[in-house]
Order: structure tokens, then sequence, then C-alpha cells
């Protein structure tokens, strides 16, 4: 009776083996299983991704001057709201207040030598007068015209001496007025570095800082490539690093006609130019501070497109290609791509809308071998 048991039991693992393999082998002949997707017409975009430096779009900043002399005074404080044509400082005037003197003497001086040569010119013609009764008219004019000719030139001497003296004292003037520094914007004073100008560090730090903290803008470079698809209206996203699940809008309004001249270049090295871009900040990014790093995203085409997911295509010998499903067998097929538009890409030729792709190739997969799709 066991023997019997024994016998069944040894039956039916056989049989449940057996079925295993059965269904084994059926699965493997089916292939991998693989999901079937459509290419579809959708609108992509093409972004040019640059870095930025977050800054003020309105600042005024006051060195020292050689020229004008040492900073006397500063009559702002750090904080303090100003507005346009406020006076923010004022340069020592001694030097500049002495030398607009020196030439108010002289003009008052030129001044006296013209009052002096028209008395000699007036008494000139009394003599005349008085010798036309003496020697008669023409004789008189004989005697008295050189001298008169000499005076004459020289009231016109004096004359243009005066002018001259009057045209420096205009520019001394003008001078004096530039020794009151005076706002250009409405802002905030950011800061205040009183430096006198012997120090070396003075022609490197501003004295005063100004800047309108409301209007930010974000500051880039582009290479010469980039520069011809960069369009100043353009739209643009920025992040920072600081804050990576927050974005903010921009546009582009400026790109540089020139090359960027600031940045370093070691001597004899040959560096590719750079052009300044700005992008105006549309959202509130007042949580970021000015000199903070972001990545500047530039929406360079919008375009309607024939797409496919980014993992369906596979590339081999620098062409591309993808997987397409076609009576149940996997058939290697090459497309031609565009751009990539976030986990999308772009299909410029090979594919039509109605084509089976398979939008999971696994590195096994080969061409012509059975798959199972989904």
């Amino acid at each position: 009776m066991n023997k019997k048991v024994w016998v069944a039991v040894g039956v039916g693992l056989l049989i449940l083996v057996m079925a295993g393999v059965s269904v084994y082998r059926q699965a493997f002949a089916k292939g991998p299983s693989v999901t079937v997707v459509q290419p579809e017409k959708e609108e992509i975009t093409d972004y040019l991704m640059i870095p930025g430096t977050l800054s003020l779009k309105n600042e005024q900043k006051i060195f020292t001057s050689m020229e004008q002399g040492e900073i006397e005074e500063v009559l702002v404080e750090e904080g303090e709201a100003v507005e346009e044509g406020t006076i923010l400082a004022k340069y020592n005037e001694k030097s500049v207040a002495m030398e607009l003197e020196r030439i108010n003497l002289q003009i008052e001086s030129g001044y006296l030598r013209i009052n002096q040569v028209e008395k000699s010119l007036t008494n000139l013609q009394e003599q005349e007068e008085d010798l036309r009764k003496q020697i008669g008219k023409k004789e008189a004019k004989k005697q008295i015209d050189p001298e008169r000719d000499q005076l004459t030139m020289d009231k016109r001497m004096a004359n243009l001496d005066v002018h001259q003296l009057l045209l420096e004292k205009k520019e001394i003037e003008q001078r004096m007025e530039q020794l009151a520094v005076k706002s250009t914007m409405n802002g905030k004073v950011l800061q205040i570095n009183e430096m006198k100008s012997s120090d070396p560090l003075a022609q490197q730090a501003p004295i005063i800082h100004i800047g309108n903290l409301d209007e930010k803008v974000a500051r880039g470079t582009l290479s010469e490539y980039d520069t011809l698809k960069v369009e100043k209206g353009m739209t643009a996203v920025l992040k920072s690093d600081v804050l990576p699940d927050k974005e903010w809008k921009g546009e582009v309004s400026q790109i540089s006609f020139t090359p960027d001249e600031s940045q370093p270049v070691n001597p004899g090295e040959l560096r590719a130019a750079q052009y300044g871009i700005l992008v105006d900040i549309k959202d509130d990014i007042s949580s970021l501070k000015p000199g903070f790093q972001l990545i500047v995203e530039i929406e360079t085409s919008r375009k309607s497109a024939l797409t496919i997911p980014a993992e369906a295509v596979l590339t081999d010998d620098a062409a591309s290609y993808v997987f397409l499903l076609k009576d149940g067998k996997s058939v290697k097929h090459e497309v031609e791509i565009g751009i990539a538009s976030g986990s999308k890409m772009e299909v410029l030729s090979g594919l039509a809308e109605g084509d089976q792709v398979i939008a999971n190739p696994s590195d096994s997969l080969q061409d012509g071998m059975e798959v199972n799709a989904k």
C-alpha cells in the first residue's frame, strides 16, 4: 500500500514538472515583454541653458577720483532711501575754490585794463580836438592815429584775454559743481566705504553703492554660436540650486553688441568672444540676494513636431534607430532625430504617426526577436 502511494506521488510530481516546463517554453517562445507607443504630434520647445548671476538692474557705484581729490564729507547713511539728484557726498573744494578766486582776480584785472584803455581813448579824442584848432584837422589826425590804433589794439587784446578767462571760470565752476556727488537714480544706500584716495584699494571698492532692490536681473554671457540663436524678447526660466523647488519667469532684454572684456585672460591665451546678456525677471525673486548664482534656460524655439519617448531612441555608429513592432517581432529601424524636449524626442524623418514603436527596448533586444507587446 505504501509503495502504491509513493508511485502515485511520483507520477503527480512528474506531471507538475512537465506542466511547468511547458509553461516556461510557452513564455520564452513569446519573447520579452515590451511597451508599444505611437509617435504623436505635439508642441515642443528648445532651450539654451547658461549660467547667470542675480544682479540689480539699476545701481550706482561711486569711486574715488584722483583728479577731484579726497571725499571730504559723506552726507548719507547705509540703508537710507535717496531720490535722483540727492547730494550723496562732497569732495574737498579748497584747491578748486582757490583756483576760482585766482581766475576772478584776473578777470577783474582784465576789466580794469579795458576801462583804462577806454579812458585813454577818450583823452586821446580830446587831444585831437585841441590839435585841430592849432594845426588843422588833417595834421591832427595824422599825429593821433598811430596812438589811437595802438590803444584800439590794446583794448581788443584785453577783451580777448577776459573772454578766455571767462571760459576758464566756467570750466572751474563746472568742476566745483562736480565736487557735489549726486544720485542718478531713486534707490537705497547699500554700502558706504570711507576710503582715502591714497589707499590702493580705493580704486577697487566703491565709496558709495546705491541700488534699487525692487528690480533685479540675471546677467550672463553667450558664446559666438549662441548669440545667433538668442534674440531680445525671448522668454526664459530661472532656477537656483539654493531653492531647487522654485523657478522664476524672465525675458531677454539686452544682448551686448560688443564682446565682454571683463573676463580675465592669461597673457598669450586665446579665448573665444563672450557677449553679455541681460534677462529681466518677471516674478518676485526677493528670496534671493544679488550675487546668487542662477541657471538660465532660454526658450529659443517652439514648434509642432512628431515625437516619441526619449528612451525609445538608441544610437549605433553615430546613427539613431528605434525598434518597431511588426507581426509580433522587433524590427530595427533607422530614424533622424531633432531636438529633445523634456522626456520626448523630435523625429525629423523615418517614422509616421501610425507606427508601433517599442518604448522600452532592453539591452538584449535584437532585430527580428519575437516580443510580447503590452
